[in-house]
């Protein structure tokens, strides 16, 4: 934030604008009213800077009158004054700095002299109506007259018609329908159309007048140019484009003169705006139940239930969580209580994860700019940098995939990460084969953690469990592993009640995956759930599965185990007959036996 004031000043003029707002500094309540209407007056006002010389070089182009550069100035200038009377007004408001650079900055003798300027040249209603800036009456003659003539014009062209009828023979007077006038093209006598022809019913033969010049056709007439028209062209020009000409001139004499008060507008409209985020950041922390933030030089973030801004204004009820992180020498870690320098999340989708580490960045940021934080406490090391390697919105335009993109954030964070930077990582490889994935995630993670004492202060969120397996990462001290907490009741009947997210961190590696889990809650059978499980387990410990792949079930043992059983029982048989002369009572006896010997050997009791 390009700001004149200090994190330190600004956090300052916060807590003094709280104060004055509490009931035991003021008792009787009445500065913290007049603060309340001056939010209103700012934030609905000074939005957004005046851009002056891009308003008098393209006066309202493209938009309407009520958000063009005049409009704009003139309420601003009167706003302004109002509020610079307000704070003067306020009993002790003289001891506060903020206060004074409003006074000092809000020149009243240029404020009003600008205003009056305006407010004496433009015709706001008719500026309104006519959709561009119009000139009020009284400040130019011959303006003045163009106007009152181009008002009449109805009335005028009436008489024109009339007098053209006089010149006409008496058939014809039917098909001359009326005189118009239209800007850039002047006066034109409208015809009725001949269906056969498409000119119009009469074109000025067998006249005194010259032969028609026809021009175009529109809406079922033809519109003519002759002689009278002519001489009406002469005689009064283009009204209208020579009102747009005086009026240019004049608001540009006015811009001249509004411009030399440029200094001390844009000095106004910056101290307004300065003020209007101050004072919205104040109001704004009281609402929402925030805290004065601690600035230290040491690279530390400890941060007590932690809460994002935004979040917690969209569900029923927000989940605080803490975060404690150092970087740099032993002195902060010690401060920090053994704090990690980094921190690595693990858990389910929508667990909160994202969230945790948007929320830490946000409390940052919002420390570093003089704000209050959503949390109970928060002491916060001055941070150079919040570098981010989380996934960026897709785009058909960008021409590159989102793993390019991730490649180029993570390359970003290491080239300019330093003791003092804020590191996220969300979900970083996914886009990916998960095997490389996990190794690109595992290489960063070491490649920050091998820095040592210049290792900044790091937050990451993953899915790949396999990254802690085989204690891979044990050897950094300074790295902890935690997850969102997620209740499981695989007992419950209700399938929404099977899985409940706690949204609050807990120290300590999950390794369940809680995605096949998730399987059977979609109708998956639970044999195969057991055995993705299994065989995930197997993968994230990079155990080779072709022995475990084709080893059998115990079922299916069983069931060999009885076939070899049966197999050997049958061939144990001796069928021995009387070959070609058995006779037929034999060969049934044969048969009867054989039938008897293969019921007793695939019996159950077997």
């Amino acid at each position: 934030m390009n700001s004149p004031v200090s994190v330190g000043c600004t956090g300052a003029l916060l807590g003094d604008i709280l104060r004055r707002r509490s009931a035991g500094f003021f008792p009787d309540g009445q500065v913290a009213g007049v603060l309340f209407r001056v939010a209103d007056i700012c934030m609905f006002s000074l939005s957004s800077y005046m851009h002056l010389r891009k308003g008098t070089e393209f006066p309202s182009a493209g938009q309407s009158f009520e958000k063009g550069v005049w409009r704009t100035i003139h309420k601003f200038t009167t706003h302004a004054l109002t509020l610079r009377e307000l704070i003067a007004s306020l009993n002790g408001g003289s001891g506060v700095t903020l206060f004074k650079q409003v006074i000092e900055s809000l020149q009243p003798h240029s404020l009003v002299l600008v205003g009056d300027m305006i407010n004496k040249t433009i015709d706001f209603e008719q500026s309104k109506a006519r959709r561009r800036s119009s000139v009020r009456a009284g400040i130019d003659p011959r303006l003045d007259e163009l106007k009152r003539q181009y008002d009449g014009m109805d009335s005028f062209l009436t008489e024109v018609v009339s007098h053209l009828h006089q010149e006409l023979p008496d058939w014809a007077r039917k098909y001359v329908q009326s005189c118009i006038f239209l800007p850039q093209i002047g006066f034109l006598t409208v015809v009725e159309p001949n269906p056969a022809t498409g000119n119009g019913q009469y074109e000025g033969e067998d006249t005194t007048l010259e032969a028609w010049e026809k021009l175009f056709t529109i809406d079922d007439a033809v519109c003519y140019k002759n002689s009278y028209m002519r001489e009406l062209d002469k005689e009064y020009g283009d009204m209208y484009c020579q009102i747009g000409d005086r009026e240019v001139e004049i608001i540009h004499r006015l811009a001249s003169k509004v411009l030399e008060h440029e200094e001390p507008l844009l000095s106004a409209s910056g101290m307004c705006g300065e003020f209007d985020a101050i004072l919205a950041l104040a109001l704004g922390a009281g609402k929402y139940n925030w805290h004065e933030p601690q600035v230290v030089q040491a690279s530390v973030i400890h941060i007590e239930e932690g809460r994002h801004p935004l979040q917690e204004l969209v569900v029923p009820a927000f989940v605080p969580n803490s975060c404690h992180l150092f970087s740099g020498s032993k002195d902060a870690a010690e401060m920090q209580n053994d704090s990690p320098q980094a921190l690595i999340l693990t858990g389910p989708n929508h667990s909160g994860k994202s969230v945790y580490l948007k929320q830490t960045a946000i409390i940052v940021y919002l420390a570093h700019i003089g704000s209050f934080v959503p949390a109970t406490q928060a002491i916060i090391g001055l941070t150079e940098s919040i570098l981010t390697c989380i996934s960026p919105r897709e785009s058909m335009t960008g021409g590159e995939s989102a793993f390019a993109r991730d490649m180029k954030q993570a390359a970003l964070s290491i080239r300019s990460s330093t003791p003092k930077s804020l590191v996220l990582v969300d979900e970083f490889g996914k886009g990916t084969n998960g095997d490389d994935g996990a190794g690109l995630l595992a290489a960063l993670l070491d490649h920050y953690l091998s820095l040592g004492s210049n290792c900044p202060r790091l937050l990451a969120a993953t899915h790949f469990h396999e990254v802690f397996e085989n204690r891979y990462l044990e050897h950094h001290n300074c790295l902890k592993i935690a997850h969102m907490n997620v209740r499981l009741d695989w007992e419950a009947s209700l399938m929404d009640d099977q899985v409940t997210y706690l949204f609050n961190l807990e120290y300590g590696h999950n390794t369940s995956s809680y995605g096949v889990r998730c399987a059977a809650l979609n109708g998956v059978p639970g044999p195969v759930v057991d055995r993705a499980e299994n065989v995930s387990q197997l993968l994230s410990r990079n155990e080779d599965l072709s022995a475990v792949c084709v080893r059998l079930s115990t079922l299916d043992e069983e069931r060999l185990e009885k076939a070899e059983l049966t197999a050997r029982l049958f061939l144990g048989q001796s069928f021995e007959g009387g070959g070609r002369q058995e006779s037929e009572k034999d060969r049934e006896g044969t048969r009867d036996s054989v039938k008897d010997i293969l019921e007793a050997i695939l019996s159950p009791n077997i």
